[in-house]
């Protein structure tokens, strides 16, 4: 929960594309939760240190979309952009893995375990390791680019100023 916290603090965000929002969507239903009542609401950020995040919404969220049982994910549409479509269902499908209802206590779980996910993964997608490794490049990429963007305008409007 903190990861996703910090996330937000530095981070705008947008609504994702009607594309994403589909592929999220489907590999939700694959996993059962909406059969017991939980919502997925998709949002972009323009900055993360994740591809694919979830949370659990909290309570002034749930209160204001009316929404209890509210699961949020967040998707760095530059980063998920990059990616196969296989690739982007494997992280989706991967990010939701850290989701569990329990019924007995009518409560939503959300495993935010530095490792918990590619364990899990790991059982299932042999490669799922390297994809994180991927993602987390894409991402060193992005934000190497954009200080170098950054470093070029100032240095052009230095220039200009001269």
């Amino acid at each position: 929960m903190y990861i996703c916290k910090k996330v937000l603090k530095m981070s705008k965000i947008f609504s994702t594309s009607p594309d994403i929002v589909e592929m999220a969507m489907d590999e939700f239903e694959k996993t059962g939760l909406p059969q017991v009542g939980l919502i997925l609401r998709v949002m972009s950020l323009k900055k993360a240190n994740a591809a694919v995040k979830v949370s659990k919404a909290s309570a002034p969220t749930e209160f204001l979309t009316k929404g209890e049982g509210t699961i949020q994910m967040f998707i760095y549409e530059e980063v998920f952009n990059k990616l196969s479509d296989n690739d982007k269902k494997m992280l989706l499908e991967g990010a939701l893995s850290n989701v569990s209802y329990d019924s007995e206590h009518d409560k939503i779980n959300v495993d935010n375990s530095q490792y918990g996910e590619v364990l899990r993964m790991r059982q299932k997608y042999s490669n799922y390791l390297d994809l994180i490794e991927s993602s987390l490049i894409a991402i060193e990429q992005i934000a190497e680019e954009e200080k170098e963007r950054k470093l070029a305008e100032r240095e052009s409007k230095k220039k200009r100023n001269d």
